[in-house]
């Protein structure tokens, strides 16, 4: 590849996945800590995960952008109407009412699914397999990026300021960020991929081939299985994560110190796990990624057990942040090689809709059941939900549904 090329890609694969980033930062993590400050039920914090409803059920309209205009567009334009309506969210916030809060979130929640389609198809469209593997580190470390600006950098300025303050920079960062994307994103051959995407099914055929090709792989049923369970338990443990730390006596604002440096701790581990994956091969990587991923979860339990002090908390969270970010790493390459180039956007919104099914069950659940149960038996059943993933990953197929097609000689 040559130099030219790889840093210019390097710079579109970064901006685009901050932009993909911030969004769910904004929905799940802030709209998490505003809920905790202002001292809302654990079952109104719980219930931030309803909000992947929309990313579960974005295949049923995944195909439109596979199929009308460009993903380009769709991308930075889409960016634009998140950052306004984080403007929204922040000039209700002040007044506390959950009601509209709710209703404009919900609304964002399905530009963001929307968004997430054409972020990730353009992605797919632009790079081939090697260069997909290759920048799929610093993919999930711009979007990890956009995590630390969220939850911790915004958290903070939240708990310092207001939450107009941390709400309203979360849409400024997002506009420009839309600005930024429209200029530095390559022109793949938009006309000439879209003529062989449709072929001989125009129109609802194609719609249908889009699902039929994807439900139909190789070992679908395993695939499939695998997607619904591998973060059943990471996810139950994010849910409940901030009610735990406030319980153990950690304000906004260090809550905020301490997404920062749990989430710089999960840029490193999704780096290195790309880079590892890209050196390895998913066939020899994906299973112990995936085992240190969901190994990561018993450290809660250990922390609700033991309620250790700053410095205690401080390096559970760290570890459990770098583990997540290896097991993301693999668990993303993974989805991606599931997904055929011709429906690209298409196959990774339905692969990542069976995620955020999973997600949006147990993330939902999660406040309850805490209550219900306590921290420490509610962690031990996280880490039970994670071990049907742990025997799936041995079994899932771990070679591309679809080879690229040789280079030109």
């Amino acid at each position: 590849m040559p130099p030219e090329r790889s840093k210019r890609t390097l710079l579109w694969t970064s901006t685009t996945y901050f932009g993909e980033g911030l969004p769910w930062s904004f929905l799940h993590q802030m709209g998490t800590e505003f809920l905790t400050a202002i001292g809302a039920s654990k079952t109104q914090i719980s219930s931030t995960s309803l909000l992947h409803l929309a990313v579960t059920f974005k295949f049923a309209w995944s195909p439109l952008l596979d199929f009308f205009g460009k993903r380009r567009t769709w991308l930075w334009g889409l960016q634009i109407v998140l950052g306004l309506g984080m403007f929204a969210v922040a000039a209700i916030a002040p007044s506390r009412n959950l009601t509209v809060f709710w209703m404009v979130v919900a609304a964002l929640s399905i530009v963001h699914a929307t968004h997430d389609i054409a972020c990730d198809g353009f992605y797919l469209q632009a790079l081939d397999q090697r260069e997909q593997a290759l920048y799929s580190g610093t993919r999930l470390g711009a979007y990890r990026l956009a995590l630390i600006v969220g939850s911790s950098a915004l958290v903070y300025l939240a708990g310092k300021k207001g939450w107009f303050w941390g709400f309203g920079a979360a849409g400024a960062i997002m506009i420009v960020t839309a600005l930024v994307n429209a200029v530095v994103m390559p022109h793949p051959r938009e006309s000439a991929l879209r003529a062989a995407e449709r072929g001989p099914h125009p129109g609802a055929r194609a719609y249908l081939t889009a699902f039929q090709t994807f439900v139909k792989q190789p070992q679908a049923v395993l695939v499939l299985s695998f997607l619904l369970c591998y973060r059943l338990g990471d996810i139950m443990m994010f849910a409940m994560s901030k009610p735990l730390l406030r319980d153990l006596g950690v304000d906004t604002a260090h809550r905020g110190i301490l997404n920062g440096l749990g989430t710089g701790a999960s840029i490193v581990g999704v780096i290195a796990g790309g880079a590892f994956v890209a050196r390895r091969g998913l066939q020899r990587t994906l299973v112990p990624l995936i085992y240190m991923q969901n190994l990561g979860i018993p450290l809660y339990i250990g922390m609700a057990v033991w309620k250790p002090h700053w410095a205690g908390i401080t390096a559970i969270v760290v570890v459990e942040q770098l583990v997540g970010g290896l097991g993301m790493a693999g668990a993303t390459v993974f989805l991606m090689q599931r997904c055929r180039r011709a429906f690209s956007a298409s196959h990774f919104a339905m692969a990542t809709s069976v995620v955020s099914l999973a997600s949006t069950f147990s993330g939902y659940v999660s406040g309850p059941l805490n209550d219900r149960l306590g921290h420490p038996l509610f962690f031990t059943v996280a880490f039970l939900a994670s071990i049907p993933s742990l025997v799936l990953v041995l079994l899932v197929p771990k070679t591309p549904v679809e080879v690229d097609p040789a280079p030109p000689t």
